[in-house]
């Protein structure tokens, strides 16, 4: 029996997939309650943050992936699985220390600090894992692979975050385990890891170091840094721009995504003070519904659509998937607003409008979680779509470079927003996401009209 549908893959790809997938199945035990809205969840409920707080969690795991461009450069010319493996154990040490944190207002920052940590090195995982399916897996079967992936990770991370919340709902101190617990699944998963093998590496890691000069390698291939230079802004955003310069199309790419994802991600922490705060029915179950309504809805339906995506995104490309996807992401914000209305109205404490919002912000959560599905593929993939082969490593430190920067930024401007003007918030983030359709929209037009590939130059 196959289960895993790998006779259904071509055989190279195979034994990578095989290993791979049996990595995820305890990596993301470990990862589904350090990425994502969890921890925000943990500040808002166990510590009783701030606002300010709320919104510097759910940053945390957006802005984490500033740092992802010195990750991609360190890749180049050194042994991805072997990196990966150290980040993931550096990740799980992080989590594991959660347990030391103290029950207190003080906590909270502590507890923000460590989760930062972990979302650091859990970016530097992140990247290389792209770069690994660059060269493990091919083009034509990238997508179904991408998402048959995700599919296990995201059931997993939906029973683990689920499992947590119902925890952390009959004892306040559950934390000081639940994490523990969490991270040893994480060193698990990473041992796991070791059996994935790169294919073509050593043969691209000879010729790299075989270099004497940068004039040795091959146009349009990166040097392998060393760790002083990476420790430098001048060397490493140097190297973004260059790459930005050079590929015009891939910078404006990157310009749409910028838009699209400060749509969403500013209003990350407004749904989080709304769900923790005003939609509760008593202390007893406020895990439970937070998690259900932020993690639990959007995830499984982000499961239950990724299949779809994945085979969308093989057979019309990253471009136009992205006009496609986008339209889901609004909708959502749509939904979002109107519960947000209902909620703030005169009439919002009565039973009737509060069953409303209820339901709005639960259709809200769905097709979060739709729009997330052809995210999550669109996201990991849709830089290789520009990247020669070479520079794939480099291309995912560029694109998570820049989610870091709005994953910091956004949110901490949606919640100054909502604390300043309110619902009106919702209105600024849909601005923000037909502004980047209008933009997908050019691109996917200007590459029919110069019949680019649909399945991306650096295929």
């Amino acid at each position: 029996m196959d289960l895993l549908g790998i006779r259904r893959l071509p055989f190279l790809a195979r034994r990578n997939y095989f290993y791979e997938m049996r990595h995820v199945f305890l990596w993301s035990l470990f990862a589904g309650l350090v990425e994502g809205h969890f921890g925000s969840i943990v500040v808002s409920r166990t510590f009783g943050g701030s606002d300010f707080l709320i919104a510097l969690a759910s940053a945390t795991p957006f802005a984490a992936s500033v740092v992802s461009l010195v990750w991609g450069l360190l890749c180049v010319g050194r042994r991805k699985v072997r990196l990966a493996m150290i980040f993931g154990a550096g990740a799980a040490l992080c989590i594991a220390g959660i347990a030391a944190i103290p029950n207190s207002p003080n906590g909270a920052i502590w507890f923000i600090a460590q989760m930062a940590a972990a979302q650091v090195l859990l970016s530097g995982v992140v990247t290389i894992r792209s770069a690994i399916w660059r060269s493990n897996y091919p083009v034509d079967v990238r997508g179904h692979i991408t998402a048959s992936l995700q599919r296990v990770r995201t059931l997993l991370s939906v029973i683990a975050v689920q499992i947590a919340a119902a925890v952390c709902d009959g004892d306040s101190e559950a934390y000081r385990y639940v994490f523990p617990i969490s991270a040893a699944f994480g060193v698990c998963g990473v041992l796991l890891l070791a059996r994935v093998r790169v294919r073509r590496e050593r043969a691209e890691l000879g010729r790299i170091r075989a270099a004497t000069s940068p004039g040795d390698l091959r146009e349009g291939v990166v040097e392998r840094f060393g760790f002083v230079a990476l420790l430098s802004p001048g060397h490493v955003l140097g190297e973004m721009f260059k790459v930005l310069r050079e590929d015009k199309r891939f910078a404006r790419y990157c310009v749409a995504q910028f838009f699209h994802g400060i749509a969403n991600l500013m209003t990350v922490p407004v749904v989080v003070a709304i769900v923790t705060r005003e939609l509760q029915s008593g202390p007893r179950f406020g895990y439970w519904i937070s998690t259900g309504l932020l993690v639990g809805l959007p995830m499984l339906m982000l499961l239950g659509t990724l299949g779809r995506w994945g085979q969308l995104f093989d057979r019309i490309g990253v471009i136009q998937f992205r006009v496609v996807n986008i339209y889901a992401w609004c909708a959502g914000l749509l939904f979002g607003l109107f519960g947000t209305l209902v909620l703030v109205g005169e009439r919002g404490d009565q039973p009737g409008y509060y069953l409303l919002a209820v339901l709005l912000f639960v259709l809200r959560g769905l097709l979060y979680g739709v729009a997330s599905g052809g995210g999550k593929i669109a996201w990991n993939l849709g830089h290789l779509h520009f990247a020669k082969a070479e520079q794939a490593e480099v291309y995912m430190g560029i694109h998570v470079f820049l989610t870091g920067i709005r994953g910091l930024a956004a949110p901490l401007f949606g919640m100054w927003l909502w604390t300043v003007i309110g619902w009106p918030v919702w209105g600024v983030a849909i601005g923000f996401g037909l502004l980047s359709l209008v933009l997908y929209v050019r691109l996917a037009r200007e590459e029919r009209s110069e019949g680019v590939i649909a399945s991306g130059l650096g295929g």
